[in-house]
């Protein structure tokens, strides 16, 4: 019995020498694969990372330029449209001109005489407008009022639109003065010739301003140069020579 122990004693022994160095090999020869597919992985790895960026990146710029594309749109419609606006602002602030012209034509009669061509200058686009305020003696002074309430007063409405009515209603004003000098003569006080005098230089006037405003208007300047008149329309709504209030 103790003999037949020891036999399984060193059979046991044995094959624990003989397994080890199985599992020693088997161990060596894992190894040694891990080292030659590792490589492989490493080169798959080099060869794929640029092909993925230059991937990626072209990803990038496509949505960049998606993005600018719309931006561009955007920005576009955007600059069309204070296009639009913009025009429109400067050709409904040289509207309120016409009553103060209209009015002047009066004084212009004498000019109209000698030079029949100013008459048809500014006679004819006036012609429409001066036959509407003789079919209607009291829509001048509506609009005067008008004007006056619901455009200069209202801070809503555009500084520059409000800046340029109220100078053109200050003209209106202005022409009073001419008006009570030229009248019938002030009853033969005024000479004829001190008469004409006054009512071409009133005419002159009037046209040389509402021209200057209009055409400052057109290019978007504001028209805030005329001695007195200007200072005075600054004085009625306030800030300084710009669009914004």
């Amino acid at each position: 019995m103790m003999l037949l122990a020891m036999l399984l004693g060193c059979a046991t022994v044995a094959q624990a020498f003989v397994a080890t160095p199985v599992a020693m090999h088997r161990m060596s020869a894992s190894a040694m694969s891990l080292h030659a597919t590792a490589p492989v992985s490493r080169m798959t790895l080099r060869a794929n990372t640029p092909v993925a960026a230059q991937r990626l990146m072209a990803t990038k710029q496509q949505l960049a330029q998606q993005r600018g594309g719309r931006s561009l749109q955007v920005a576009g419609g955007l600059e069309m449209r204070n296009f639009v606006v913009e025009g429109a602002m400067r050709v409904v602030a040289c509207l309120p001109y016409i009553l103060p012209m209209m009015d002047s034509l009066a004084y212009g009669r004498f000019l109209f005489q000698k030079v029949p061509i100013l008459a048809v200058i500014f006679m004819k686009p006036l012609q429409p407008f001066v036959e509407l305020s003789q079919a209607f003696p009291m829509l001048s002074f509506a609009a005067f009022l008008g004007l006056f309430l619901f455009v200069v007063r209202n801070k809503a409405v555009p500084r520059f639109i409000r800046f340029n009515t109220m100078q053109a209603l200050l003209l209106e004003i202005m022409m009073i003065f001419p008006q009570i000098l030229t009248s019938s003569n002030m009853g033969g006080v005024i000479p004829f010739m001190f008469t004409e005098f006054i009512s071409n230089m009133t005419f002159y006037a009037i046209a040389t301003i509402v021209g200057y405003s209009c055409f400052s208007n057109l290019i978007g300047e504001l028209p805030c140069k005329i001695p007195v008149v200007s200072t005075a329309v600054f004085q009625q709504i306030g800030g300084g020579a710009g669009y914004d209030n």
